[in-house]
């Protein structure tokens, strides 16, 4: 059972200190503590320990209470195009094998499934492993170096060095700006290097404190509660989870669906009597985009509001070997060979003046890959209609657009009701069929095949809160997915 702060229950951090704000200073990366403690007080920790008053642990420390970064300036909001773009490099430097999986429930202790599976997957060092748009997951080094220190504070001697892994789980909302992390140090893992008989009397019974913190200032983004605090040893042995909960403000939203950005992190110190920080480690910073979309929802259910991990690449994956093959070929080939799909750019027999160019190809480690956005009938009705309607021309050779697709649509009409007109890029993007700038295919594809593809493009839409084109924002602010074939 862990050994708990004063004022503390279990499953809860320190209460937070009314009126403290959240973390100044830049976007912080990963680094280590220093503390320090006056020379006399060090003496007296150890005659204690030679004397066995202090062979276990230290008396209970006192609440840190909410205590606030000590970075002295204020984070700058970055804007929110150069925000995505971040994002968007960060996404394909740190690749891995993420998927598409809805929010999953959030409770007081990370759910055990989720949490083994984000564990056991692929993960790229400090950064951690996105598992996919709501779960993040990490390993993290921790590091304090403990110094003696005179009476102005000033650090004489290095003592000793004390590290760590620490473990975080952090899951994303569906239903409210936040983000819930789990916080613990992997057990085990505390190695002390401070001499043989501080590592055994002292350096485990000094406190550590743990807290979340957001980055930005209190007009964007607030984490709650304190600093969880125990003493090393404890922390060591034990297999609870803390947690936090960071949220991020609607007013500080742009456009349409109030999307903003913000980083959250963690941070621990030694911040009681005798003990104080010189300076506090962190973990790198992990970017949140939040939204405040009304348009996402499984039938009568809807998922108003959300904050997703958008240091990943949104992707759908449709597969050769399954029970919507024929979609899935006609996407690998429209991405492969676009020249051999239909509509040709030009009548049989007449030299094409260029190849055809089709986006949305998944390239990983490419952040400026050809992408799609996804568009709505309710948000964008005139661009969707103009999809269908250049699909139609092209392959029933009907509709407004007929005369345009005479000589170059499909040779062959589909035969319904067996078979359907497929299209890629698809109907509900921007770069469909009618888009000025891009080319598209369309084949025909047996019907079950179609529904099947059709509905995993819906369930994509909404388990990676896939955001709809806004005119308002940037082409680079606007949310964007791609299509894998394996």
């Amino acid at each position: 059972m862990a050994l708990l702060v004063a004022g503390q229950t279990p499953g809860s951090a320190a209460p937070r200190e009314p009126g403290s704000g959240s973390v100044a200073g830049e976007v912080p990366v990963a680094t280590k503590a220093v503390v320090g403690i006056p020379q006399d007080q060090l003496d007296q920790l150890r005659a204690k320990a030679k004397d066995g008053k202090q062979a276990t642990r230290p008396e209970q420390p006192q609440a840190a209470g909410r205590q606030p970064s000590d970075k002295p300036e204020p984070v700058t909001t970055v804007p929110l195009a150069e925000s995505a773009r971040q994002a968007r490099v960060s996404a394909a430097q740190h690749a891995v094998d993420t998927g598409t999986a809805a929010a999953a429930p959030i409770g007081n202790r990370p759910d055990a499934a989720l949490l083994d599976a984000c564990f056991k997957g692929s993960s790229n060092g400090e950064f951690g492993r996105i598992h996919n748009r709501f779960t993040h997951c990490v390993r993290a080094s921790m590091e304090v170096e403990y110094w003696s220190v005179n009476q102005q504070g000033v650090p004489i001697r290095k003592e000793g060095v004390t590290k760590a892994t620490l473990e975080i789980f952090t899951q994303g909302d569906d239903t409210q700006r936040r983000v819930r992390s789990f916080a613990r140090v992997q057990r085990d893992s505390v190695d002390y290097d401070w001499g043989w008989f501080d590592n055994l009397f002292v350096a485990p019974n000094v406190p550590l404190s743990i807290m979340n913190q957001c980055a930005q200032g209190s007009d964007v983004c607030f984490a709650n509660d304190g600093a969880a605090t125990m003493p090393w040893i404890v922390w060591d042995n034990s297999d609870f989870w803390f947690h936090w909960d960071v949220y991020n403000r609607e007013e500080s939203g742009a456009a349409r669906d109030k999307v903003s950005y913000n980083h959250w992190y963690f941070e621990y110190f030694t911040d009681f009597p005798p003990y104080k920080t010189l300076q506090r480690g962190r973990t790198e910073a992990r970017q949140l985009r939040c939204d405040s979309a009304t348009y996402f929802n499984f039938g009568s259910t809807r998922y108003p509001k959300a904050c997703v991990f958008s240091e990943v690449t949104s992707r759908l994956t449709y597969h050769l070997d399954s029970d919507h093959r024929s979609v899935a070929l006609h996407i690998f080939g429209a991405q492969t060979r676009p020249n051999e799909t239909y509509p040709l750019l030009v009548p049989p027999g007449t030299p094409a003046p260029r190849d055809k160019r089709i986006p949305g190809e998944f390239q990983p480690t490419n952040p400026n890959a050809p992408s799609l956005h996804r568009i709505t009938s309710v948000l964008q009705p005139g661009e969707t209609k103009a999809n269908e309607e250049h699909k139609q021309g092209a392959c029933y050779k009907e509709g407004p657009y007929a005369a345009e697709y005479l000589d170059t649509g499909l040779p062959v009409r589909p035969n319904p009701p067996a078979e359907q007109c497929d299209e890629y890029p698809f109907a509900s993007t921007l770069e469909g069929a009618a888009n000025p700038f891009w080319d598209f295919s369309v084949r025909a594809v047996p019907q079950r095949d179609n529904s099947v593809a059709g509905g995993l493009l819906i369930t994509h839409y909404v388990q990676d809160r896939v955001l709809a084109w806004d005119q308002d924002l940037a082409e680079v602010a606007n949310d964007r997915f791609y299509v894998e074939i394996r």
